[in-house]
């Protein structure tokens, strides 16, 4: 086996494991001011090993076509890395807090007009911001705890709602 073959084997490896490991639902942990969800450090750290073996594969490759598969591999993996890093959502006393890799939307809970429930989403909205809640990849007691925080949070605000479904 040539040096050149052991490289790729490994780049292949690591492009593997990483994805195998990145994969995997939320975690939600329960604070004394209310609710967060955020994925686990080592989900994102996987996806950027991913990254980084992909483009390794990139650089190795000979044929263009493969090179560039690699690299938009690579492209791919690291932006899914960074999202699993950045990501958390809060439901906290002061309001909902959804971040991403683009940015943070807050939305107060006295400003909630409406909470609607989809099959693989949670959808608050108000003041003109509506935030859907990816809840595709929660575990059913994480959703009902988080349908439960909003709609306690929501009655606490004195806000009655009326396009709950």
């Amino acid at each position: 086996m040539t040096l050149r073959h052991a490289a790729v084997a490994g780049a292949s490896a690591v492009v593997l494991a990483g994805l195998l490991l990145a994969i995997g639902p939320p975690r939600a942990v329960w604070l004394n001011a209310g609710l967060r969800i955020e994925y686990p450090w080592p989900r994102g750290t996987a996806a950027l090993a991913a990254a980084a073996g992909a483009a390794a594969l990139a650089a190795l490759a000979r044929a263009r076509a493969l090179r560039l598969l690699a690299g938009a591999l690579a492209v791919a993996a690291a932006l899914a890395g960074a999202g699993l890093l950045t990501y958390r959502l809060e439901a906290l006393d002061a309001g909902l807090a959804e971040r991403r890799l683009l940015g943070t939307a807050r939305l107060a809970w006295a400003d909630v007009a409406s909470v609607e429930q989809e099959p693989q989403a949670l959808v608050v909205s108000g003041r003109g911001l509506r935030l859907r809640i990816d809840t595709g990849r929660l575990s059913p007691e994480q959703r009902a705890s988080l349908e439960r925080t909003v709609a306690r949070r929501v009655r606490e605000s004195g806000q009655e709602l009326p396009n709950r479904r």
